[in-house]
């Protein structure tokens, strides 16, 4: 900006807005990494618990492995977050609810489709629902990234 004159050159002025808008983009991006980081352990632990679940149920022998493997990624989860703490207040927004409330009813659905239509289990079932379960997460995550 020119000290002669208070307001900016058409070219200034543009200069100015193209970097506000980086500043804006990048601030946004920063933001959307807790909840993309919610989505992706969602996506994760919930395909995990699928399979888990025929395992511990129809195996006998699986309980141990499910319970060290789900307390081995909350742990992880767990120290990631408090890095992220400033940005985590400003990342969740009523887009993040709607994913979140959809991807918890898919879950649930899965849960209870799996326990009375498969009572004696069923592993195509449980691997179908994993794969669902974790794409449906991983759609979220991506969302939230792109937003």
């Amino acid at each position: 900006m020119n000290q002669n004159s208070p307001t900016p050159s058409a070219g200034e002025a543009r200069e100015m807005l193209a970097r506000a808008d980086g500043i804006g983009s990048s601030a946004t991006s920063a933001a959307s990494w807790p909840a993309a980081m919610v989505f992706n352990s969602l996506a994760i632990l919930g395909s995990m618990l699928m399979i888990g679940f025929h395992i511990v149920a129809h195996t006998g022998y699986g309980a141990a492995l499910l319970a060290i493997t789900v307390s081995v990624w909350a742990a992880i989860n767990a120290t990631i977050w408090p890095l992220m703490q400033r940005t985590t207040k400003t990342g969740f927004t009523k887009r993040f609810l709607t994913s979140l409330f959809a991807y918890m009813g898919l879950y649930a659905i899965a849960l209870f489709v799996g326990a009375f239509a498969f009572p004696d289990g069923s592993l195509a079932y449980y691997i179908t629902a994993a794969a669902v379960l974790a794409a449906v997460g991983l759609a979220a995550a991506f969302r939230e990234l792109r937003a």
